[in-house]
């Protein structure tokens, strides 16, 4: 492991969830319709939680806790959703989502033992968000979020499906 290069890798993390956050409540605000609005608020939720649960490593490693948010970036990513179907909307993300699931993949592999598991469980996070778009693409949006929603603490309420 090289000592000077993990702490970044950590911070990339960080970073990586707070953009995911932003964008999720930017696209929760914007969503249009009541089941687009409860899937990205249920990734708001993923990203949150995940965010809060990166902090003790980061502060272990004395890495800074602030936010930076690219706004452009973010609305970037709302007008793309705004512009698309939802299937075009998704088939775009998927490849994002695969990036930064190889990236996590290769900072598990840097990482010492006794961060294995909070490492691992970003894999896991990445992981459920690629298979939550691979169902909806599929057609499967009725169980897409079921990997996601396993791994809250705290899931939203689904609405009722009428």
């Amino acid at each position: 492991m090289n000592t000077n290069l993990y702490p970044q890798c950590l911070r990339e993390l960080l970073d990586s969830e707070v953009f995911g956050e932003a964008a999720s409540l930017a696209l929760y605000e914007v969503a249009k319709n009541p089941e687009e609005k409860y899937k990205f608020g249920t990734l708001l939720q993923l990203e949150t939680e995940t965010k809060a649960r990166l902090r003790p490593i980061l502060y272990r490693y004395h890495i800074d806790l602030y936010e930076e948010i690219d706004e452009a970036q973010v609305q970037g990513f709302v007008e793309l959703y705004l512009q698309s179907s939802w299937e075009q909307f998704i088939a775009i993300f998927k490849p994002i989502v695969m990036q930064y699931l190889e990236r996590f993949k290769e900072i598990t592999e840097l990482g010492p033992d006794q961060d294995h598991d909070i490492l691992l469980s970003m894999v896991e996070h990445e992981t459920a968000i690629l298979t939550w778009l691979d169902l909806e693409l599929e057609g499967q949006g009725e169980r897409s979020l079921d990997a996601i929603i396993a791994q809250l603490n705290y899931p939203l309420q689904q609405p009722n499906r009428n």
